[in-house]
């Protein structure tokens, strides 16, 4: 099923997408129907059996905002070909996204300052199904509900000085989250997808998971060693080569551009930019 949370007649629900339409559920939190598990994916199938309520939704909405978000750094192993000093880590590296950042489907991705470095980041993310402590690789799979797309926005000014990560992660509206959530069993294989991003229709990343240095059970194992996921929390798998940092000269995000963050099976995910600092 790929689900989404939108907004009709003033108030925000959970629906199916299927055939173009949009088939509402009965939630109106994507993270109570995780909660709900299996009668909660059987309420949703049992309303696109019926064919229950269609709606046109006003728009569409971020899908969740998780308790927790959870982003992976250096994934993917081109990163070494676009900066020389990169370091492949020997275990995942994570960092904390904040749900401030979280912006849907369509909203506007707002530059704090002039002077901000303002970079993109395609990431394919996965969101828990139900509570996870000390996960072995071999039953991970089972832990996840579904996947969906971010876009890592970054300030890297702020993010390369004094190393301040959470600072130049977490500026208001620097996470776009959806379209929507496909359930695991439409997506059985993670490893096998492509995912892409593009500035005003230029493509700047383009990579397949498959290349990753960590896949899926291998961050649900680490992670799970010392923190505890619930239902609804995200996990990021990390970025591609290709982001505005590392080119020559980097071309940052600026008011005016339009961001699109694809991956196969999901997206595409798209977000204008604006300028945040006018009053």
């Amino acid at each position: 099923m790929r689900l989404v949370r939108y907004e009709h007649g003033g108030q925000a629900a959970v629906g199916v997408r299927i055939d173009g339409e949009v088939i509402a559920t009965g939630y109106d939190d994507l993270i109570e129907l995780i909660r709900d598990g299996e009668e909660g994916l059987e309420r949703a199938r049992a309303a696109v059996r019926d064919r229950g309520r269609a709606v046109q939704p006003e728009r569409l909405l971020a899908p969740l905002h998780p308790g927790k978000m959870l982003f992976c750094g250096v994934n993917f192993p081109d990163h070494a070909e676009e900066n020389p000093n990169a370091v492949m880590p020997h275990e995942p590296f994570f960092f904390a996204k904040l749900s401030n950042a979280i912006v849907g489907p369509d909203e506007a991705i707002a530059i704090p300052t002039p002077e901000t470095q303002s970079d993109y980041e395609v990431e394919l993310a996965f969101v828990v199904a139900k509570r996870a402590r000390r996960v072995p690789r071999a039953e991970a799979l089972a832990r996840v509900f579904g996947y969906t797309i971010v876009n890592d926005i970054s300030a890297r000014d702020v993010q390369f000085t004094d190393n301040q990560i959470t600072l130049g992660k977490n500026p208001d509206t620097f996470c776009p989250l959806g379209p929507e959530v496909v359930t695991a069993d439409e997506l059985p294989d993670p490893s096998a997808l492509h995912l892409s991003s593009y500035v005003n229709g230029e493509q700047r990343q383009a990579a397949a998971t498959s290349s990753w240095l960590f896949d899926v059970p291998a961050l649900i194992e680490f992670l799970t060693r010392t923190i505890t996921l619930e239902p609804g929390d995200l996990v990021t798998t990390g970025t591609p080569a290709g982001v505005a940092a590392f080119r020559d000269p980097p071309p940052w995000l600026r008011p005016g551009d339009e961001v699109t963050v694809e991956v196969e099976e999901i997206g595409p995910l798209t977000n204008p930019v604006v300028a945040g600092w006018e009053p």
